[in-house]
């Protein structure tokens, strides 16, 4: 198993009122959708996503990143 580290999408979109957030899974290349409930470096709200997610990480510069064991 290999985990790998992927940045959200830098498209702004939005899903009703909140920011969603997109990663491509680089196992399934499932595209996985989630929404911040604040801002950009707020926790995150699944919407669509892939069973290889497995953590929300928000680096000291406010980087946001998904990490995915596949």
């Amino acid at each position: 198993m290999a985990i790998t580290l992927v940045p959200e999408s830098s498209a702004i979109d939005m899903i009703g009122p909140y920011l969603a957030a997109k990663a491509i899974c680089p196992g399934c290349k499932h595209e996985n959708i989630l929404v911040h409930i604040e801002g950009p470096t707020s926790p995150v709200k699944a919407i669509s996503v892939c069973p290889q997610i497995t953590a929300h990480i928000v680096d000291d510069d406010g980087v946001s990143n998904f990490e995915f064991v596949h």
